[in-house]
């Protein structure tokens, strides 16, 4: 995933809602919470755009994002992962183990 152009693309939504009229009476978290649900719109609607494949189904890992404890705006959650981008492919059972890497659970 293009990490960089996502948290790029989140401080450009985020300044736009901080600009905005309708807005400006809302609390912090609030805006936070319309930028992520903006941003969250913009992947799904163009996954191709970010690096994340709309097949899910391909992947067999995903992966944990967590932002920094002092960024402005929090991207975290779980990613689908191309195992084969990952350099040291026989550390993923340790990966597993600390929690950064999730089997995919396919629905049945």
């Amino acid at each position: 995933m293009k990490v960089n152009e996502l948290i790029t693309e989140a401080i450009t939504e985020f300044l736009e809602v901080e600009v905005q009229g309708d807005t400006q009476d809302l609390n912090f978290a609030s805006k936070i919470e319309i930028v992520k649900k903006r941003i969250t719109n913009k992947v799904k609607n163009s996954p191709h755009l970010y690096g994340v494949n709309d097949n899910a189904d391909t992947y067999e890992y995903e992966m944990f994002f967590s932002s920094n404890p002092n960024d402005m705006i929090k991207i975290d959650g779980w990613l689908p992962i191309d195992t084969g981008k990952i350099e040291k492919a026989d550390k993923i059972q340790e990966y597993i183990e600390i929690g950064l890497l999730r089997k995919i659970e396919k629905a049945a």
